[in-house]
């Protein structure tokens, strides 16, 4: 994996949650997030966040392929 969900954070600054995975989504494309962070938040099943932990717990439960 080239991307560590720890690192998230930044790239999750400036969504106003509570927020869909689309918002999530668009604001850390746009704070430049790696293509494989984008992958991993597109793959989450919940479809809204109430907050950026939310968002953080979910990638760092994110199944990994090796």
């Amino acid at each position: 994996m080239d991307f560590n969900p720890d690192d998230a954070q930044q790239c999750l600054e400036g969504v106003d949650y509570p927020a869909s995975k689309e918002e999530v989504v668009s604001v850390a494309e746009q704070n430049g997030a790696p293509d494989a962070m984008i992958r991993m938040l597109e793959g989450l099943s919940r479809h809204e966040f109430s907050g950026q932990e939310q968002v953080l717990e979910d990638l760092r439960a994110f199944p990994q392929s090796s």
